[in-house]
């Protein structure tokens, strides 16, 4: 009788310990799983990071319009489209001849682009005054003929914009606002002996941010 007591007790304590071995997780794999849970809810969704960044690149392309008639095409190009205060705007107009002769000379003022400009929100105009000199460029067949903007600018002191003009021509970049910029090329050819005049224009909008 002692004997089969002592057998049921010992059964009974392998059946409790085979219990509790299979329920229920060990301190270690308690605190791994509560780790994971942790790092869940503060995890950041990664989706959510590029928007941002596109945003961004997108302001940092490059804005280009461009005109094409008959023997010629009139390309405008900044550099972005989004400039801070400080920063230099950077300003390129390009002519091209697509005809069928190898080169072609033109006549034209002081230079045959001619950048103007209308800040939008004060809806001050800032003229691109030019030399009134002749002078001729030529252009190769297929090939782009540019120049860079150079900020100038004519005003009268009276002028109810004078001091934006002033700081638009003390300051590295552009006031902040919002820039209509149009490209103008006006020169003539000589064709038989008698100039042909040409007029072009394209146009882009930027914005400068403080």
């Amino acid at each position: 009788m002692k004997k089969q007591l002592l057998w049921l007790v010992i059964l009974g304590l392998v059946v409790a310990a085979a219990c509790n071995g299979g329920n229920g997780p060990t301190e270690t794999e308690q605190d791994i799983t509560e780790d994971n849970e942790a790092e869940e809810e503060n995890s950041v969704p990664e989706d959510n990071e590029p928007e941002e960044n596109e945003g961004e690149e997108e302001g940092n392309q490059p804005v280009v319009s461009e005109t094409d008639a008959g023997d010629f095409m009139l390309r405008l190009v900044s550099e972005k489209a989004i400039y801070d205060a400080e920063e230099e705007v950077q300003l390129k107009g390009k002519l091209k001849y697509i005809g069928e002769a190898e080169e072609l000379e033109i006549i034209h003022q002081e230079s045959p682009f001619n950048f103007e400009m209308i800040e939008i929100t004060r809806g001050a105009e800032l003229p691109y005054p030019l030399k009134e000199i002749e002078q001729t460029s030529t252009l190769d067949q297929n090939q782009w003929y540019e120049e860079e903007y150079i900020k100038r600018i004519a005003y009268s002191l009276d002028d109810k914009h004078a001091d934006f003009y002033q700081t638009f021509m003390n300051e590295t970049g552009f006031p902040p606002g919002e820039y209509e910029i149009e490209l103008r090329t006006d020169f003539a050819v000589t064709v038989e002996e008698v100039p042909e005049n040409h007029t072009y224009t394209t146009s882009i909008v930027i914005e400068v941010r403080e």
